[in-house]
């Protein structure tokens, strides 16, 4: 029996109790040799057995096995809802930067494992239900931003993403000792603390529910996919500078850009995925999924992704690959102009260039408000 085989018989074991987390129409494959050769992107209207997508009901159970099978093989598989998400520590003050005021405060999540995690939430002066822009953060207090969106009228809200779970390999954070029946990586604890973030913006009257962002930088990028894609009470989505992982290809490369065995070398990132990635390292061609996969979650909500033409990490050519085919998954929900990208000149930053046309773009798909040349979104 070869290693591979014994390994997924292994996992097959080690993960019944997530079994109810998959696509009823999908399962794992017995071993990885089993996995077929697929040298393109996977097609996103072919389910796992061959069957194609004809309709919109079809579309949602598609949707379904692509969940399943990004959890099984990229990212581990998340924990439900918490019961409750409580506030503690509140303090308000004025910003003396612009017309704002900012509100620091810990979210406690969950009446039993009572996680706990930071927040700065930014509040421009104004009357009514307001937009919102969620973004991750080692630590709070980043207010280079902030001025620009409290005068487009956004609430911003930092969380500290690191208090769920430490940004360390060999590390288990406090949100994986709290759900130990749950194999999911650094990069899902993220994104599942942003969500936990939204569950505290249901309980507030300023917020306008249906106009809720998130954005991401980097490795916050890639959590801001994984993200939107999973929780679709996100009605936007803005990746920055995300590279492999995020919004680049596995399959699709430039010459120079990061790659699968980048991300999950032991002693660097690969705590941010499942350890089932490593397996496709020099083996991209048998992954049943791509990072295409992620933006046609999306769909038909708006999604941005922002780069740089200089950017080592960003992988332009796999990243404009995966929007090309994420862009049949908007059409086909009648959501055509809601895929963009924008490149600018320059490296690997979140810069205000990045800012402004993630701004502009949520203005446009949040507000209704047209941006001067559209074509820029393209």
């Amino acid at each position: 029996m070869s290693f591979h085989m014994i390994a997924f018989l292994i996992v097959s074991i080690v993960i019944v109790p997530f079994r109810s987390a998959w696509s009823q129409s999908w399962i794992p494959p017995v071993s990885f040799d089993s996995l077929p050769v697929v040298e393109q992107l996977p097609d996103l209207f072919t389910f796992a057995d061959g069957k194609p997508v004809k309709t919109i009901e079809d579309w949602k159970q598609r949707r379904k096995e692509m969940k399943a099978i990004l959890q099984y093989y990229e990212y581990g598989h998340l924990p439900p809802r918490p019961d409750v998400v409580k506030v503690e520590n509140l303090k308000i003050r004025p910003l003396s930067e612009c017309d704002a005021t900012e509100e620091r405060m810990t979210l406690v999540i969950g009446s039993q494992t009572k996680l706990r995690m930071r927040i700065a939430l930014y509040r421009p002066t104004k009357a009514g239900r307001l937009p919102v822009i969620v973004r991750e953060e080692a630590e709070l207090g980043h207010l280079e931003e902030v001025p620009l969106l409290m005068k487009r009228g956004f609430i911003l809200v930092e969380y500290a993403r690191e208090d769920l779970d430490p940004d360390k390999p060999g590390v288990v954070g406090p949100a994986q000792k709290a759900y130990p029946n749950y194999d999911w990586a650094t990069l899902a604890v993220w994104a599942w603390g942003g969500m936990r973030v939204v569950d505290y913006l249901e309980t507030r009257k300023d917020v306008d529910l249906k106009r809720i962002g998130i954005l991401g930088h980097s490795r916050g990028g890639k959590m801001a996919l994984l993200a939107g894609a999973f929780d679709e009470r996100f009605a936007l989505v803005a990746a920055n500078g995300s590279g492999c992982g995020g919004a680049g290809s596995f399959r699709i490369q430039n010459e120079k850009s990061e790659t699968l065995g980048n991300i999950t070398e032991p002693t660097r990132f690969a705590h941010w995925f499942h350890p089932r990635l490593r397996w496709f390292d020099g083996k991209e061609n048998r992954l049943p999924f791509d990072q295409h996969f992620l933006k046609a979650m999306i769909a038909p909500r708006a999604l941005i992704c922002t780069e740089a033409a200089d950017d080592f990490w960003a992988n332009l050519l796999g990243s404009r690959a995966t929007t090309k085919q994420a862009q049949t998954a908007f059409d086909f929900l009648n959501a055509g102009n809601k895929n963009a990208i924008h490149i600018r000149e320059g490296s690997h930053d979140l810069t205000p260039l990045d800012w402004q046309a993630i701004i502009d773009f949520a203005d446009w798909q949040l507000n209704g408000i047209v941006p001067n040349k559209v074509s820029r979104f393209r």
